[in-house]
């Protein structure tokens, strides 16, 4: 991940893009080729002993975020998200298709986002 913000948040996650690729037959012969595809990433959020961040001159071990997991302080989760579906046209010489504005669905300042999750409580 090169943005530090995802990186310290989630650390590293796994993702894949799925697609379908469609080829119809164009002006001239050529073939018209279009191309659906979807972003996914998921992970699960814990806290494995021998692993930590280093943020400027402080070293954070996952330790002590696992003995609080341990004693009901914290909490492992799983976390996953999709993109919405994206056509691109290929050969035309356009752009690829900007990501959505993710908006503020989802963030910790979306109240409904546990309930949606099937969570429990919200956490403050």
């Amino acid at each position: 991940m090169t943005d530090p913000n995802w990186f310290y948040a989630v650390g590293s996650a796994r993702s894949n893009v799925t697609g379908v690729v469609t080829v119809v037959p164009g002006a001239g012969g050529q073939p018209k080729v279009g191309l659906d595809y979807q972003v996914n990433v998921w992970d699960r959020y814990n806290w494995d002993e021998g692993k930590g961040v280093h943020i400027w001159s402080f070293d954070i071990p996952d330790g002590e975020p696992g003995r609080q997991h341990k004693v009901g302080l914290a909490q492992e989760f799983n976390m996953a998200g999709s993109g919405s579906v994206k056509h691109y046209e290929l050969g035309n010489g356009a752009a690829l298709p900007a990501p959505d504005d993710p908006g503020r669905a989802g963030e910790r300042s979306d109240p409904g986002r546990h309930a949606r999750d099937g969570g429990g409580e919200i956490d403050r």
